[in-house]
């Protein structure tokens, strides 16, 4: 194959001294490939125990659980798009990807993509705020953990749905090189949502450090609420990263944009699966505790009792669904505090413990 055979066919000219490669180009598909893999198969089970833990064994099943469900199954058809994208030259050169499957690549990542993967982010960011909202006993921060919630909302939609309003005729979005038409500023768009989608992280990350710091409990107990409330915002971290490369992107991607973008995505995958890890990890060790604790370690009598209940307070978060009347001062809120700490063992039929816990409603 020439080289202006391959200029006529490519998505781009190669650079000067490259010639273009159809049939077996460089590639890190792979990449792409082995993140789309690895995340379901690693927490599609993680989900299961997590919703039978919560139906079954804590029968505390809340809306959280099914936007989880929800949010996995969109990130499951995000993996699967961005697999078959690599068919269409996603991970290669842009000069080695015939113009045909470029133009592939572009309206199906432009319209799909955004859609599976920003809702599957924001039901996972919603989830993760109602759980928060469990524990929140105070109105200023439960309006805090609602913001969040409401600014996630907003720009999850206007990101999922780019096509619609971003670029004027619609199909500007995925045809950049067409004559008519105008769009907005692509690069600030897109490093305005993920500046915003660091943020939020960010938020979530720091929300659980107010709703622990007022608690009861030992030091070493609260060091272990702090554990699994800040679990879930773990994916911070990968958000940052992917910040970072999406402003290196922003340098490069008109010259390769498949090869560049390739980077981005694999980013998007893991920060998508591993949002949702981190919010079944402490049903997973209820799962195992409940399942395969020792069950001596249980005690059934008085005041060990409440303290083994106590335990379960940090898996088994109804305990602090309270929702305060009014947001006086930090008197009242210690007040609501030591009430939602009250646990008063009573003893069922079948010998069991059942909790019920005070609260200022």
């Amino acid at each position: 194959m020439t080289s202006s055979h391959s200029n006529s066919d490519g998505a781009l000219p190669p650079p000067l001294g490259i010639t273009p490669n159809f049939k077996d180009p460089e590639s890190i598909a792979s990449r792409l490939i082995i993140a789309s893999v690895v995340g379901p198969v690693i927490t599609i089970p993680l989900c299961i125990v997590r919703f039978y833990t919560k139906r079954y064994i804590l029968r505390n099943t809340g809306w959280d659980d099914y936007t989880i469900i929800a949010s996995t199954l969109l990130a499951l058809g995000y993996s699967i798009l961005i697999s078959i994208q690599t068919t269409n030259g996603l991970g290669n050169h842009m000069w080695d990807v015939p113009t045909h499957k470029f133009n592939a690549f572009m309206k199906i990542g432009g319209t799909g993509g955004p859609i599976f993967y920003h809702l599957s982010a924001l039901l996972f960011k919603v989830s993760l705020c109602a759980f928060y909202l469990r524990f929140a006993l105070s109105r200023s921060l439960r309006t805090a953990v609602h913001a969040v919630a409401v600014i996630t909302v907003i720009y999850s939609l206007l990101a999922a749905f780019p096509f619609v309003w971003v670029c004027q005729p619609m199909s500007k979005y995925w045809n950049l090189s067409s004559p008519t038409g105008s769009c907005i500023d692509l690069d600030a768009f897109f490093l305005s949502i993920a500046c915003i989608n660091a943020a939020t992280d960010l938020a979530l990350l720091v929300l659980p450090l107010f709703i622990i710091k007022d608690l009861r409990l030992p030091a070493r107990k609260k060091a272990g609420v702090a554990a699994l409330l800040m679990t879930g915002s773990i994916v911070c971290v990968v958000s940052l990263i992917r910040l970072e490369t999406v402003v290196h992107g922003m340098l490069t991607a008109a010259t390769d944009v498949t090869w560049v973008l390739a980077t981005n995505f694999t980013w998007l995958v893991v920060e998508m699966w591993l949002g949702i890890i981190c919010t079944c990890l402490p049903t997973l060790y209820t799962f195992i505790r409940k399942r395969f604790g020792n069950q001596a370690d249980k005690p059934t009598t008085g005041d060990q009792n409440i303290h083994w209940i106590e335990q379960d307070m940090i898996l088994d978060s109804s305990v602090f669904a309270t929702k305060p009347s009014s947001d006086s001062g930090a008197v009242k809120s210690n007040i609501q505090l030591r009430e939602a700490a009250v646990i008063r063992p009573v003893a069922s039929n079948s010998s069991l413990l059942t909790t019920h816990v005070r609260s200022g409603d």
